[in-house]
C-alpha cells in the first residue's frame, strides 16, 4: 500500500509531464469518470468548473498550449481520510505562478482546484522585495513616506502603468 505522499507525488508527476507534453488525452486520464476540475483564472482566464474527463480534454486541448503550464510541485504534506488523498502543489504558466489542490480516489482525480495567485514581472511587494515604509537614521534629502506615496498616485496614469 502507498501512502499519500507517494500517491500525490506520483500523480502530480504524471501530471505535470502531460501538461508539459500538451496532451490532452493523457491530462484526462488521470481523471475518475466522475470528476470536477475548478480553474479561478490559471488555465482558462475566467472562473470555470470542468466535468467529466471528455471536458476535461477539451479545455486543455483549447488551453494547454497558450498556458505552457510546467514545475507542477506538491507543496506541504498530504492527507488521507476515509480513502481519499487530499494534497497542494504549485505550479506555472508562461504568465504566472499558481497554486492547486487535488483529490485523489484510488489514485486518479476526484477534484482538482487551480488558481492563478500572480502574474510574473507584476509580484506583490512583500518580504525583502517590499518597498520600504519608514527610512531610520539621519538622511539628507530625506522624503516622508506620504510624499513619496502622493508622487506615485500622481504618476500612476501618466508616466507609471
Amino acid at each position: 500500500m502507498t501512502t499519500a505522499t507517494e500517491q500525490a507525488r506520483s500523480w502530480l508527476g504524471d501530471f505535470g509531464d502531460a501538461l508539459e507534453r500538451g496532451d490532452a488525452g493523457g491530462v484526462a486520464a488521470l481523471f475518475h469518470a466522475e470528476s470536477y476540475w475548478r480553474d479561478l483564472v490559471a488555465f482558462t482566464w475566467n472562473i470555470t468548473t470542468t466535468e467529466g474527463p471528455d471536458h476535461i480534454a477539451a479545455m486543455i486541448a483549447a488551453t494547454g498550449a497558450a498556458v505552457a503550464a510546467s514545475a507542477v510541485r506538491l507543496d506541504g504534506e498530504p492527507s488521507e481520510v476515509d480513502g481519499v488523498v487530499e494534497a497542494w502543489f504549485t505550479f506555472e504558466t508562461a504568465v504566472g505562478r499558481g497554486r492547486g489542490c487535488v483529490r485523489l480516489r484510488d489514485g486518479r482525480c476526484w477534484t482538482l482546484l487551480t488558481t492563478l495567485q500572480e502574474l510574473q514581472g507584476f509580484e506583490e511587494g512583500q518580504g525583502p522585495s517590499r518597498p520600504p515604509g519608514v527610512e531610520l537614521g539621519a538622511v539628507k534629502d530625506r522624503v516622508t513616506w506620504h510624499a513619496r506615496r502622493g508622487r506615485e498616485e500622481a504618476a500612476l496614469g501618466y508616466a507609471t502603468q
